[in-house]
């Protein structure tokens, strides 16, 4: 089964849900939501054009730009999505991000990085492991998963005369000798 790691980037993020107020206005408001300065908004979208707004899939959240996911195409030019969640004090906390990966790179952060900084480090990490697991791909007869995905560091592989023997790359180092 696939799955979808997150690397949290503070301890900053929403610690719960807030009450709301319901759509007849009954019910009970919490505390209201701290807000974004102008700043924030201005340096965010210049940041998106900095990497190319069409290389933006989605941008969600409470203030419409605090969850970002970019498409990034590596070497191959496979795609791959990533998800970027702002904190509150961005950009002097990083951001956190989620990938359809089995590991996520830790990011190298200060406070004059940027969102190109976060899509290049994910990118320069994990070209490798894409690369190895696209050649067993290509070169074996994968029958476990039946549709693998970059989630997945192993593979079971057809012998043959019903032989299979499980693979398992090593994310971090998936140049060397495999499990």
């Amino acid at each position: 089964p696939s799955r979808v790691m997150v690397l949290p980037a503070t301890p900053s993020r929403d610690a719960g849900a807030h009450s709301r107020p319901s759509q007849d206005g009954q019910g009970e408001a919490g505390p209201p939501r701290p807000r974004r300065p102008p700043a924030f908004y201005s340096s965010v979208f210049a940041q998106i054009e900095e990497v190319g707004w069409g290389q933006l899939v989605s941008a969600t959240g409470d203030d419409g730009v605090s969850c970002l996911t970019f498409r990034v195409m590596d070497e191959q030019r496979r795609h791959h999505l990533l998800e970027i969640t702002l904190p509150m004090n961005y950009p002097a906390c990083p951001p956190s991000i989620a990938a359809d990966v089995p590991y996520l790179p830790k990011l190298q952060w200060s406070e004059s990085s940027r969102l190109k900084d976060v899509l290049c480090q994910f990118q320069e990490v994990l070209q490798d492991y894409w690369s190895t697991m696209d050649g067993i791909d290509k070169a074996l007869w994968v029958v476990d998963p039946t549709k693998p995905t970059y989630a997945m560091s192993h593979h079971r592989i057809a012998l043959g005369d019903d032989c299979y023997i499980l693979l398992h790359v090593d994310t971090h180092k998936p140049n060397s000798l495999p499990e």
